[in-house]
């Protein structure tokens, strides 16, 4: 394919990027014109596509998802430009031969994604996190029976039937009392639809054992099954696990959707259709949690749209409330059956045939007479059992117990002539009767065997998993062995497994409800009373929490020690299983139990000692979700309580703050609680004060953080561009957000946690709104459409179309009747939200509408335009009820006060402007804001309004008097969107900074800002002597700093707009400035002077520079003059003119003889700093110069530019002497070598190149880099060049072979590098990093003496180790290193320093890859 093509279509897929918005498609003489000087710099574009059929044959060996997936999405990027340039301009040709070539290579990628090898779709399949013993055939039922043949005939037939037949119900519902037999009817059901290849997957709930005791894992068991079922199924099930890594830890809308929905709605292999498969769900009533159980039950009811795959589901549980709503939800998608509705005499044969079959195995082996037990028993048995199979399966385990003669078992359960009055009287008589005899029956001691049986006993069925013998042990506190002795005689109701290391489990659930029902287990000896068991329990695990945990429980040292990275075995070395438990459930306990909270008190004394211990044992376990989720029930239990506990509540409040601010980190690296998380909290946190000895010694000196934690109560990451919008379910229970990136996100308000995706729009989502019964979620999308959500699951409910341009803004009408959608084509639209059909359009603004609110009473509408204006309609019949004006720039927003007092407009003016909606009279107007207003939301309560700024703020006011309550400051881009939780208890904030940020809105604060710059930074730079550090913002200020104290040393302010460059005269003397506003100024940095302002230029200054001697300072500036300064006096020297357009940079020569300006002019111009005078102008480039660099010895001048060339002068005549052609685009960086033998020069075409400046030969190209090199440095011995390029490395190579040798991952690029003056460290504008293990590497040089301090992403490093995780506030702009100090300037406005102590640092060893 790739020979076919032509440079010159290459140009014409950039072409259609860089000039489509210029063009229109009036003809091809503009194209071609346009082609012709780009016809070198587009050439990567046929390279990609010649690159491609290469590709395939490489895939075609070995192909990885993760490769296949990059290639396809380059060539879906290539096939839309094509398909557009096809639209734009028809009289190219061959187009059409173009866009066939790459739709082939494209179709052959996308063939070898369905190929991958079976042991990739494996490991793929193991990254699932999914239920040990979940399926129906797993290890854990083996001993569990099916029905026996000639039981259950009709119902298991007409099961079968429904499973079969491609018509009727898609769910299945076989609901029954306890002990009706559903179980085992489900395994029944299960093992026939295996046998005939048809059984899908199952999945058997049991509460109290683990994973299948809840959700979590459900959707992820069941879609490995699948896979494993359906080998059509398994390429695209691992597909979405490699497009979604973390799907384990999603909510079950999202796993449902990429695991199961969508795998089996791609499937294309028609065999599938020719059989009903099943899902199969046993005991849905054993899994915790309501909500779980009614999104579950909506979700698989979308398996009966499946069109790729007959797919229907079987569902058994009790008839409890939960499920039966949720089975309301869907009449028309299920049918049931009640099986303690079959008819007495049809269930009491069943169990006849049940009870023969059972005693007939015991008399065989008890080698019983023929005879045995009789008709009589057998008849007695069946009439005790009254229905309930679990009467009968009991009894017979009971009888068959190998420690008791089967003829004694009988005579205890048909002992007195018991009638129940309660449909399981019998049933709870033979419990009691089993333990009478197992636990006290000959008993000298029977308080004392009963009090243990309630201790173990109660433990397990109050527990909320099962464990072993041995951890029980461990968790009562009891001798080693004890519950296995206890417990030895209750085979016949708990399964105790022969090994101590198995888990115990109750043989049905009905024992646990007999214990715990005092009307039903009448003896006080058995009698559990759960807040006492609940309470036992709770001791327990603060006493094992206590014992056990402790700092680094794994021993890692490292603090940057990832959990990703460690084995989940050598977790539970160090955690075991008991430490786990009470970990993860000792607030549950608390919670159950009679136990109160108050100040100083057990729950208080383990928190001030081991909470950063226990947070960091529940990150190694994955829980630290369930952390967060316990501290707000402590703190809902002391704000209930009137004890005095202001101290422990204090704490708990701190605590959850201290988690939510940190939790990101926590769970990524847990030994960052005792570093990051504690450096960064507000140094009044009562966390801080407790545990600062716990932070490590090898940080010397902290930042200056704010006084108290600010209302931002954390950042919920993960949208890949700007978030427009953010709104509140109206049970506070969800956070849904809109962006750029096409996507609405679901977000747990109370965790921060990721609820799922909704994806199905083609364009930015601009605004998003629930309904007033949380039932739908509408989105409204550049798209020109509106979508309509299920919030619960993330299932679309239709599209919306109609609209002419983007859709801004939607909104539900309190009373549910009405949706409105304000769009571009300066219309309104009006839905019928149930139906999605139109229910009228508005018209009547001259310009775009951006917002709609409803009234509270739904009786009026308020719409918000581009033409200035507010405009109040008549929902019901469309009417106009007034036009309201006063602003003087478009209005972005409108919002109705809960009251309907009030109507607020926010507006580009920058101010807010309150109404009374009745007259449409001003009420106020409210300023403070700098910048566009971009949204209003007042509080459920009408007492407070929020305000959403292009100024990166949100501001907080008074409703009633329009007075300002606190500015809330954290965002570092514009903030587009503010919601109120319908609790009033949380604020959210969308920003262009593609986060989203939950506040307090009570405390209403100003963040407080640490001392700094109030805006961006530009630069930053240590004088000379490391003593002062300076920075330069868009604040129009200077700040300087003492980096060894991280305090302030000191404002320079004059200038009146940004500064853009600074610089310290080579003695420290002298600070130099360069600013937006024209002008240099000078400053005494010992004392913070002005030394002097510098007039002259016209226009911003982009560049100082001091001549190496100190007696020049040279300026450049974009009036495309370059001007001399004497820097002690601030006399103008002279100004240097010739240019024609902008100075982009400028050196000296290290003699201070030349100097040398570079310019957008295309020339390079010399001088003599000393007169002024021109030395010459060199011409020969034809575009912008981005550098020029001086040879150590003054003997040659490069310079470097966006032709793709480089030139070399002879300064001292300006003659040229030669062009350095081979680049293929633009050179950005050159750079002699320190004899002056070697010139290297960085290219955006992704190499190095060297050359030799005295002949203009090449030496070599150094290929490597997969995106623009940015700078390059050659060693002080010559031996070694560095380059940093736009891919996120540095790379080292040795300039004799030509060969790469090291490769330091950065994240972030670096965009300048140099080597320290013995070679063993680079310097780059990240920070110091040290080079290990080259060949050139001075190994007599002192190591100890410069550490390798950098910033990586949002890490501080150590010799590329992670020591301390940066916070978003606390990441650098721009920043810099020196003698272990780090100066970071935010990009808040702050400058931080922190001092590492390199000597007491744990390190492991570099991430430095070695190449081949």
């Amino acid at each position: 394919m790739g020979s076919a093509l032509p440079e010159f279509y290459a140009a014409v897929l950039v072409f259609s990027v860089k000039a489509k918005a210029y063009f229109r498609p009036s003809g091809s003489a503009k194209v071609t014109n346009y082609l012709k000087p780009f016809s070198v710099s587009l050439k990567p574009f046929l390279d990609e596509i010649e690159m491609s059929e290469k590709r395939i044959r490489e895939f075609a060996d070995m192909a990885t998802m993760e490769k296949v997936k990059r290639h396809s999405e380059h060539l879906q990027e290539m096939e839309n430009l094509l398909g557009e340039l096809k639209f734009d301009m028809a009289p190219l040709k061959k187009i059409d031969d173009i866009c066939q070539g790459v739709s082939d290579t494209k179709a052959d990628l996308e063939s070898l994604k369905q190929h991958m090898s079976l042991s990739e779709q494996d490991q793929h399949l193991s990254k699932l996190l999914c239920a040990n013993g979940a399926a129906f055939n797993s290890r854990l039922w083996e001993h569990k029976a099916g029905c026996l043949n000639g039981t259950r005939v009709d119902l298991l037939q007409q099961i079968m039937t429904w499973s079969e037949s491609s018509s009727g119900a898609g769910i299945y519902w076989l609901n029954g009392m306890a002990g009706t037999g559903k179980s085992t009817i489900a395994r029944t059901v299960a093992r026939h639809c295996h046998d005939q290849k048809r059984l899908g997957a199952s999945f058997f709930f049991s509460r109290g054992q683990g994973d299948l005791g809840h959700a979590a894992k459900f959707f992820t068991s069941l879609a490995t099954q699948l896979a494993n079922t359906l080998s059509a199924l398994k390429p695209y099930v691992c597909r979405a696990i490699a497009e979604n890594p973390d799907i384990s830890e999603r909510g079950l809308a999202e796993q449902w959707k990429h695991l199961i929905f969508q795998p089996l709605s791609n499937v294309t292999d028609v065999s599938l259709q020719s059989r009903q498969y099943i899902l199969l769900i046993d005991a849905l009533d054993e899994c915790d949690g309501e909500k779980d159980i009614g999104l579950i039950l909506q979700l698989l009811a979308e398996a009966k749209t499946l069109n790729t795959v007959r797919l229907k589901v079987f569902v058994t549980s009790r008839p409890e409330t939960p499920i039966r709503h949720g089975f309301d939800t869907i009449p028309e998608v299920h049918q049931d059956f009640i099986l303690h509705h079959i008819p007495q005499h049809i269930i009491q044969s069943d169990i006849s045939i049940f009870l023969r079959h059972e005693l007939e195995d015991i008399r065989r082996a008890k080698v019983l007479s023929e005879e045995w037990p009789g008709e009589r028993i057998i008849k007695l048995l069946c009439e005790r059992a009254r229905g309930i199979f679990i009467y009968a399966s009991t009894a017979c385990r009971f009888i068959g117990d190998p420690d008791w003669h089967p003829d004694e078992s009988l005579a205890i359960i048909l002992k007195d002539d018991y009638v129940g009055q309660t449909p399981t009287g019998e049933l709870d008589d033979m419990y009691n009767k089993i333990l009478m005899h197992a636990i006290t029956s000959g008993a000298r001691d029977k308080e004392k065997l009963s009090s243990q049986f309630r201790q173990i006993v109660g433990s397990i069925v109050t527990l909320l998993d099962t464990l072993p013998a041995t951890i029980l042990d461990r968790l009562l506190l009891l001798r080693e062995g004890t519950v296995h002795a206890r417990l030895r005689c209750l085979h016949s109701i708990l399964d105790i497994p022969q090994s101590q290391g198995s888990p115990i489990r109750l043989l049905h659930p009905s024992f646990r409800d007999f214990l715990l029902d005092e009307q039903r287990c009448k003896d006080p000896q058995f009698y559990i009373d759960q807040r006492e068991a609940h309470t036992h329990l709770f001791m327990s695990c603060l006493e094992i929490m206590s014992k056990h945990l402790k700092r680094d429980m794994c021993n890692f040292h490292l603090p940057g020690t990832l959990t990703s990275n460690v084995e989940d075995g050598e977790i539970e070395k160090c955690i075991p299983l008991d430490v786990q438990y009470a970990c993860r459930h000792w607030v549950y306990h608390f919670q159950q139990s009679n136990l109160q909270l108050y100040d100083n008190n057990r729950v208080h004394i383990f928190l001030q000692k081991h909470f950063l211990h226990w947070l960091e044992a529940l990150s190694l376990i994955g829980k630290l979700y369930e952390g967060v989720l316990a501290l707000k029930i402590i703190e809902s239990i002391l704000m209930t309580q009137s004890d005095a506990n202001d101290n422990l509540l204090g704490f708990v409040y701190d605590a959850k703050r201290f988690v939510l601010n940190a939790r990101s980190i926590i769970e990524t690296a847990p030994l960052q609680i005792y570093c990051s998380a504690l450096v960064f909290s507000p140094w009044r946190s009562g966390i801080k004060r407790q545990f600062w000895d716990q932070t490590p010694l090898w940080i010397k000196n902290t930042p200056v953080v704010p006084a108290d934690w600010n209302p931002s109560l954390q950042s919920l990451e993960g949208h890949l561009d700007w978030v427009r919008a953010v709104a509140f379910s109206p049970d506070s229970q969800l956070l849904a957000s809109a962006s750029n990136d096409n996507t609405v996100r679901l977000w747990d308000t109370s965790t921060g946690a990721s609820r799922g995706t909704l994806e199905g729009h083609s364009d930015s989502v601009r605004a998003v709104a629930f309904s007033p019964d949380s039932q739908l979620l509408a989105s409204a999308s550049d798209d020109n459409t509106v979508r309509l959500w299920d919030p619960s699951t993330g299932a679309s409910r239709g599209t919306l179309e109609g609209h002419s341009r983007s859709v801004s803004a939607v909104a539900f009408s309190p009373d549910n009747q009405l949706l409105a959608s304000a769009s571009n084509d300066n219309i309104i639209r009006l839905w019928d939200p149930s139906t999605g059909a139109s229910r009228g359009t508005l018209e009547g603004h001259s310009d775009s509408v951006y917002a709609v609110a409803f009234s509270p009473d739904s009786q009026l509408l308020a719409s918000a335009s581009d033409d200035n204006t507010v405009r109040l309609w008549d929902p019901s019949t469309g009417a106009s009820r007034g036009t309201l004006e006063g602003h003087s720039r478009s209005v972005s927003a409108v919002a109705f006060s809960p009251d309907s007092q009030l109507l607020a407009s926010a507006s580009n003016d920058n101010t807010i402007r309150l109404w009374d909606p009745s007259t449409g009279a001003s009420r106020g107007t409210l300023e403070g804001h700098a910048d566009s207003v971009y949204a209003v939301a007042f509080s459920p309560d009408s007492q407070l309004l929020a305000s959403a700024s292009n100024d990166n703020t949100v501001r907080l006011w008074d409703s009633s008097t329009g007075v300002s309550r606190g500015t809330l400051e954290g965002h570092s881009r514009s903030v587009r969107a503010v919601a109120f939780s319908p609790d009033s208890q949380l604020l959210a904030s969308a920003s262009d900074d593609n986060t989203v940020r939950l506040w307090d809105p009570s405390t209403g604060a100003s963040r407080g800002t640490l001392e700094g710059h109030s805006d961006w930074i530009y630069a930053v730079a240590f004088s000379p002597d490391s003593q002062l550090l300076a920075s330069a913002s868009f604040d129009s200020t200077v700040r300087l700093w003492d980096p060894s104290t991280g305090a302030s040393r000191g404002t320079l302010e004059g200038h009146s707009d940004s500064v853009s460059a600074v610089a310290f005269s080579p003695d420290s003397q002298l600070l130099a400035s360069a600013s937006d506003d024209n002008t240099v100024r000078l400053w005494d940095p010992s004392t913070g002077a002005s030394r002097g302002t510098l007039e002259g230029h016209s226009r911003s200054v982009r560049a100082v520079a001091f001549s190496p001697d100190r007696q020049l300072l040279a300026s450049a500036s974009d009036d495309n003059t370059v001007r001399l300064w004497d820097p002690s006096t601030g006399a103008s020297r002279g100004t240097l003119e010739g240019h024609s357009d902008w100075v982009r940079a400028v050196a000296f020569s290290p003699d201070s003889q030349l100097l040398a300006s570079a310019s957008d002019d295309n020339t390079v111009r010399l001088w003599d700093p000393s007169t002024g005078a021109s030395r010459g102008t060199l011409e020969g480039h034809s575009d912008w110069i981005y550098a020029v660099a001086f040879s150590p010895d003054s003997q040659l001048l490069a310079s470097a530019s966006f032709d793709s060339t480089v030139r070399l002068w002879d300064p001292s005549t300006g003659a040229s002497r030669g062009t350095l052609e081979g680049h293929s685009d633009s050179v950005s960086a050159v750079a002699f070598s320190p004899d002056s033998q070697l010139l290297a020069s960085a290219s955006d075409d992704n190499t190095v190149r060297l050359w030799d400046p005295s002949t203009g030969a090449s030496r070599g190209t150094l290929e490597g880099h997969s995106r623009s090199v940015r700078a390059v440095a050659f060693s002080p011995d010559r031996q070694l060049l560095a380059s940093a390029s736009n891919d996120n490395t540095i790379r080292l190579w040795d300039i004799k072979s030509k060969k790469g040798i090291q490769k330091l991952v950065t994240e972030v690029p670096s965009h300048n590098v140099s080597f320290s003056n013995n070679g063993d460290y680079l310097e780059t504008d990240r920070g110091t990093i040290e080079l290990k293990n080259h060949p050139h590497r001075n190994e007599r040089s002192q190591s100890n003496q410069l550490y390798p301090l950098h910033v990586s992403g949002s890490w501080v490093t150590v010799r590329t180790e992670n020591i301390l995780w940066l916070p978003p506030d606390y990441r650098p702009r721009y920043m810099a290193v020196r003698n272990n100090v780090l100066a970071i300037g935010t990009l808040l406005g702050s400058v931080i320093f922190i001092e590492i102590d390199p000597d007491t640092v744990p390190l492991a060893s570099c991430y430095v890859e070695s190449e081949s």
